[in-house]
């Protein structure tokens, strides 16, 4: 469930961000007819999933809000980079683009430890600086990390 949040608040974002960047650059967005080279038939869709995955793989930090089942709005965070500071009560996440991202860190935490590509369960204390990872998080201000996914040194 949270996987599937992450990717549509992803993929939401990326469309989002692009046109603002087409309108940013052109000074409109102009939308595809029909008979548009854009959707010309010689396009190949995508298989399900697999722009999901691209957007997820080129993402780097990124925020999204959705509406829980009671209506109420919760904020959802992500980041993707380098651990400049970790301990068993905040993780800091260094991205690409040179911004840090905090995320507190609860006992209800999950950790993932990837290598080999396969996963297996872990604790935050096996995240150290210098590994890359995934983090996402619900909150304002400093979000609460629901997971962590710890892809090791890179």
């Amino acid at each position: 469930m949270y996987r599937r949040l992450i990717v549509a608040g992803a993929a939401a974002a990326a469309i989002v961000g692009s046109g603002t960047a087409a309108m940013a650059l052109t000074g409109s967005i102009t939308p595809s007819s029909p008979g548009s080279a854009a959707s010309s038939s010689s396009a190949k869709a995508a298989p399900a999933g697999s722009l999901e995955r691209r957007l997820l793989r080129h993402t780097v930090h990124g925020q999204f809000v959705t509406r829980d089942k009671s209506g109420h709005f919760v904020t959802h965070d992500y980041a993707r980079g380098t651990v400049s500071g970790v301990s068993t009560k905040l993780i800091v996440v260094h991205t690409a683009d040179g911004t840090s991202q905090r995320f507190a860190v609860t006992s209800a935490t999950k950790v993932r430890l990837r290598s080999n590509g396969k996963g297996t369960a872990g604790k935050i204390t096996d995240v150290h600086i210098g590994d890359t990872v995934l983090v996402g998080g619900v909150g304002s201000g400093t979000p609460a990390a629901g997971r962590v996914l710890d892809l090791g040194k890179r």
